[in-house]
């Protein structure tokens, strides 16, 4: 009798530290292991784990396979060492997971308790507005020191929090497209941590755009590009109490478009419309895939501008700015020339070019200029054109070497036309010429006539000495 009392004193302690479970955090949806130190030879180990009492996976050394229980088959299995992995926690599986090993007549038991860590889920946010998040442990029984908990934001920040008993808050004002993600809640509890995790939604318009957006004036369905700043549902856009939209147009000189191009109808399904008696150049179109880009359906210049995307809220409006520079080629003389000209070209946006940007010009195919190197400049001169430099003038637009946008011009040049003025003046000509010398002639001959016939006639003179009247040949 004594020698079972001494016995029973020995065993004592061991079962006492067994039925002290080892604490586990974890979140529902998430995958968690429950670790189990390496004892024996792995080849010789029979492996048993349970919850709550009932058998969940098994494995038997003598066996390649191992034996899962019917309601938990796809969500665990066992590692290398065995130690059991759950996928995916649900509600249920929060209790008492014992390990049961044994090796002929050897045996070791490992008791765990999984604690469950409740992460809130907010509501989709718009930008500016104000985060909480919360999160909770079911700290029921367990016996660690306190946890230690931060907070880490999908901008790769660590952020304050406040506790109070099992539950830690963090509250962040005016929050932007940065904290649009996961964030963590991490736990430090002992030698592990837990990563418990909550998605948050920012519903927010995407930056507008530094460069503009170049094309050319005959360039057809332009598109203007709007998009959120995250991938998002129209379902979620609504949750944050969208009412409409709208596309404004401000041109270069400043003047907006009263009313706006285009106007948002959220529901059922969101589309563009344009207003009634509104004229638009702006092609009406379905918001699909949440992008609320729209067209030009044909550009000219007076497109230049900037283009307002406005999605609007019951807190506040959200607004994307796009800015559409088209390039243009001018000729001083129109697209007709004749031979000999001078050709003047000009590639221009409607205002003095940046200096970041270069323009390369390229003569139309079989010119007498097109194994010259043009020069890099906005406005082009060449004396006397020829035939062969009709056809195709192209002004490229570039930046580091990258074409942002290409506008040509269709020259014509023929040859200058005889003026029927000229024709007439020039025969009119010939005919005064014609008449002059005609007359020149006839006074002449006239005049010749004249003195011969002067020279034939007699003359008679008048003596000083008085003679009986009468004339006398002398």
């Amino acid at each position: 009798m004594s020698f079972l009392l001494v016995l029973l004193l020995m065993l004592a302690p061991f079962h006492s530290s067994a039925e002290v479970p080892e604490p586990v955090l974890a979140q529902v949806g998430n995958a968690v292991t429950l670790p189990l130190q390496s004892w024996e030879k792995s080849d010789n180990i029979h492996v048993n784990w349970n919850f709550n009492g009932d058998s969940l996976i098994s494995r038997n050394p003598t066996s390649s396979h191992t034996q899962v229980a019917e309601k938990w088959k796809g969500r665990i299995s066992l590692t290398e060492n065995f130690a059991l992995l759950i996928t995916s926690v649900t509600e249920n599986d929060f209790g008492i997971f014992t390990c049961d090993q044994h090796v002929l007549m050897s045996s070791k038991t490992t008791t765990y308790k999984l604690y469950e860590v409740k992460m809130s889920t907010p509501s989709p946010l718009l930008v500016n507005d104000s985060l909480n998040l919360s999160c909770e442990i079911n700290r029921e029984g367990f016996n660690l020191v306190r946890p230690t908990v931060r907070w880490l934001g999908p901008d790769n920040t660590i952020y304050a929090g406040q506790s109070y008993e099992n539950k830690y808050t963090l509250r962040l004002f005016r929050v932007s497209s940065n904290h649009n993600g996961n964030w963590i809640c991490e736990v430090q509890y002992g030698a592990r941590k837990l990563n418990a995790m909550s998605n948050v939604v920012i519903v927010d318009l995407a930056p507008s755009p530094l460069d503009p957006i170049y094309t050319s004036d005959s360039s057809s369905n332009l598109l203007i590009p709007c998009f959120f700043s995250s991938k998002i549902s129209w379902a979620t856009v609504n949750a944050t109490g969208v009412t409409g939209g709208s596309w404004s147009f401000t041109s270069l000189n400043g003047s907006a478009s009263l009313p706006p191009l285009l106007k948002l109808h959220p529901n059922p399904s969101p589309v563009w419309k344009i207003p009634p008696n509104t004229p638009s150049w702006l092609i009406e179109s379905e918001v699909k895939n949440n992008e609320l880009g729209v067209k030009i359906s044909r550009v000219s210049i007076n497109h230049r501008g900037s283009y307002t995307c406005s999605l609007e809220f019951m807190k506040r409006t959200l607004r994307h700015r796009v800015q559409v520079e088209v390039l243009q080629v001018i000729s001083s003389a129109g697209k007709n020339m004749y031979e000999g000209s001078t050709l003047n070209l000009t590639c221009t946006l409607g205002h003095p070019m940046p200096p970041d940007l270069e323009v390369n010009w390229k003569s139309p195919y079989g010119s007498s200029l097109s194994s010259l190197r043009l020069p890099h400049l906005t406005e082009l001169s060449i004396p006397g054109v020829r035939l062969k430099d009709s056809g195709r003038w192209t002004c490229e637009l570039k930046k580091n070497k990258t074409v942002l946008a290409t506008a040509t011009i269709t020259l014509k040049i023929e040859k200058a036309p005889v003026s029927v003025w000229l024709v007439v003046g020039i025969i009119a000509g010939i005919l005064v010429l014609i008449l002059v010398s005609a007359i020149v002639i006839f006074s002449i001959r006239r005049h010749r006539k004249v003195m011969k016939h002067t020279r034939r006639k007699r003359r008679f003179c008048c003596c000083k000495n008085p003679r009986p009247k009468g004339f006398y040949k002398t």
